[in-house]
């Protein structure tokens, strides 16, 4: 576990010490820094959050932001043995990130007891928004409806009508899976055959054989990470697409395309909360972690950079670092960056904003280091997510 004092000049205010019960806002990154979703996120969300931090100034209302980082490691006992440690023993103000659905869940429920803040950027599962949601974790970037129903909608647009899935087997992919069936039927498509492949799975060759065997016309891939790119690397080696047979990926990361190759991705479309090409503001970001990292930034360093630094203004706003009266200032304060446009905090938590459609740029278009992808469409926010009537959380109803 990693501390980083980012401020050390302590300005206490009388105000400001009548509400606070230490002498710092603390701030923890929890996430996967060593195994599947590490080239996703992990240590390029910590560089984020210090950018944020430091940017915001390294301390807010006259106290130092303090950093804390941790890898989980996948491992959802380690998770929340972390988290249990921050936000008891070492008065954590907010944790960020939280790679892993199954590890999300448990750590919400967590942050729900002991009134803490949660910024949640990577995680799928929309359950501490909905049926689990206790009004302390705000979900940052994104959702099943908003990505994986994007996606599909578009393949069936496009003509598709007969597709095979292929999923992690673990929470998130579970939610992914579902969402892809919901939309399939909804749009009078329907579902050759579906399969799971269990976290960790480098050799996809019978699953890709199964959906070769199914008579699919298309595979709807809810991969990412390390798995993304070994089924993709496999579709290659047996020319599936050479044979006709379509390769839709419901979502993908910057790291992806990158680790992958954009000859081999060339005209894929995703549904996606950012990526850095998409505007002059998000390609200006994007090049000042670019000479931190040394590679373009992904969607969710981006978030978690947005999520941390609307947090900091919420404290400042509402003169403390008390959770009701930050959640509370969160909702009040425009909600406008880099990565959010037209956002919407509803009660549950859940942040609305526009979604793009992102298209893989052909090899000749590639004319900056890294920048891989192109904008196809904008999805505006109401049309991504699901309206806050349809939420199964009765908060502020």
């Amino acid at each position: 576990m990693k501390k980083l004092l980012l401020a050390t000049t302590i300005l206490a205010t009388a105000t400001f010490a009548a509400h606070a019960q230490d002498n710092s806002v603390k701030i923890g990154v929890l996430n996967d820094q060593s195994t599947s979703f590490s080239a996703i996120g992990g240590t390029e969300v910590v560089k984020a959050v210090e950018m944020a931090i430091k940017d915001f100034g390294g301390q807010v209302l006259g106290k130092p932001i303090e950093l804390v980082t941790a890898d989980h490691q996948n491992k959802p006992d380690v998770g929340l043995a972390i988290a249990r440690e921050w936000l008891e023993q070492d008065n954590v103000d907010a944790i960020a990130d939280m790679a892993n659905s199954a590890i999300a869940l448990g750590v919400n429920t967590l942050i729900g007891e002991k009134k803490k803040v949660g910024l949640f950027v990577s995680p799928l599962t929309d359950r501490p928004t909905e049926a689990d949601c206790n009004g302390q974790v705000v979900a940052w970037a994104y959702d099943a409806n908003s990505t994986v129903g994007t996606t599909v909608k578009a393949l069936i647009a496009d003509g598709g009508k007969n597709f095979f899935i292929l999923s992690p087997d673990y929470e998130a992919g579970k939610v992914q899976e579902g969402m892809v069936e919901a939309q399939v039927a909804a749009g009078g498509a329907t579902i050759a055959g579906k399969v799971r492949a269990p976290l960790g799975t480098t050799d996809f060759s019978s699953y890709l054989l199964q959906a070769q065997s199914s008579g699919a016309e298309a595979i709807i891939m809810n991969l990412s990470g390390p798995e993304l790119i070994n089924a993709m690397k496999q579709v290659q080696e047996y020319a599936l697409m050479d044979q006709g047979m379509k390769i839709a990926v419901t979502f993908m990361h910057q790291s992806d395309v990158r680790s992958i190759g954009n000859e081999a991705l060339e005209g894929v479309r995703f549904s996606s909360p950012w990526f850095w090409g998409k505007d002059e503001a998000s390609k200006a970001w994007g090049k000042r972690m670019m000479e931190v990292t040394g590679n373009a930034p992904g969607w969710i360093a981006a978030g978690t950079y947005s999520a941390v630094t609307h947090y900091l203004k919420a404290v400042e706003k509402a003169g403390t670092d008390d959770s009701a009266a930050v959640l509370k200032a969160l909702r009040e304060i425009k909600i406008d960056d880099f990565f959010v446009q037209n956002g919407e905090l509803y009660p549950n938590g859940r942040l609305i904003h526009d979604m793009y459609l992102a298209e893989v740029k052909a090899p000749a278009d590639v004319t900056e280091k890294q920048d891989f992808l192109k904008l196809a469409a904008t999805v505006p926010a109401k049309t991504a997510f699901k309206p806050y009537s349809e939420s199964a959380c009765k908060i502020g109803k």
